[in-house]
């Protein structure tokens, strides 16, 4: 809208010069005419002889017919003063029109963000040197439909230091608002393994997802929870979570500590 009327302005203010040259240069050849008519004038009496004999009464001289303008002549001789005119009144309307709908219409609505996928429950096993992770995860009711979602395990060593990752698709494919899949995702042959985070991804890239594990838990010990780093049933050594910090690029807070 601001570009809008920022080119009618421009517009207008070319138009009102343009229109402004045009009536001055019209002003500036009607003032030539009149000072020709003059000089016409005086010059037909200068040249009259003052003992000639006057006209006769049947024959009076037309000195009017110099001066005179016909009704509406004023207008009608100047077509670009008409053009102008009307030009300049449909830009001030169309210029009004624009402020007037810019000052009532309503802000928009800003886009929601799309509903976070939740993560509800994670656990773990190892089974001679596999690391399983299993969990399920719940499409909100306010989301949208997501189909084809895979869940990427990231496994650290007691340093922070990656050692391996692993990935599954969902046990179902396609999840409607409210639906919930389980899935399991294995490691084989991992070893010393501290730590691990799950994020979740489709073909586009990284689905946001938030972690709903407290909420699972009793009121009494959701205070305790919210102040550890992983799932319910598991301790988070507070020296490991400070060097493993959260990072965006794996999508989501979904980490738990390997006992």
């Amino acid at each position: 809208m601001d570009t809008v009327l920022v080119v009618l302005t421009c517009a207008s203010a070319a138009a009102a010069a343009a229109f402004g040259v045009s009536a001055w240069r019209a002003r500036a050849d009607e003032a030539r005419r009149s000072a020709a008519r003059i000089a016409a004038l005086s010059a037909a009496i200068d040249a009259s002889q003052p003992l000639a004999p006057a006209a006769p009464a049947n024959h009076p001289v037309a000195v009017t017919s110099m001066f005179a303008t016909a009704p509406g002549a004023s207008v009608q001789g100047r077509p670009l003063v008409k053009i102008g005119v009307v030009a300049g009144l449909a830009t001030a309307l169309i210029v009004t029109v624009a402020m007037a709908s810019r000052d009532h219409t309503a802000p928009a609505a800003p886009a929601e963000e799309e509903a976070a996928l939740e993560l509800v429950s994670m656990r773990h096993t190892r089974d001679e040197g596999t690391l399983t992770v299993s969990g399920l995860v719940r499409n909100p009711r306010a989301a949208a439909p997501r189909s084809h979602i895979t869940a990427v395990v990231f496994a650290f060593d007691r340093s922070g230091g990656f050692v391996a990752s692993g990935r599954a698709g969902l046990d179902f494919v396609n999840l409607s608002p409210g639906d919930e899949s389980p899935f399991v995702v294995k490691i084989p042959g991992v070893a010393g393994v501290a730590r691990y985070r799950v994020s979740f991804r489709t073909e586009e890239g990284i689905v946001r997802h938030r972690d709903r594990r407290a909420d699972q838990l009793p009121p009494s010990l959701k205070a305790s929870a919210d102040r550890r780093d992983g799932p319910p049933d598991r301790t988070v050594q507070p020296a490991l979570a400070s060097r493993v910090a959260p990072r965006p690029d794996l999508g989501g807070g979904g980490q738990a500590s390997v006992n």
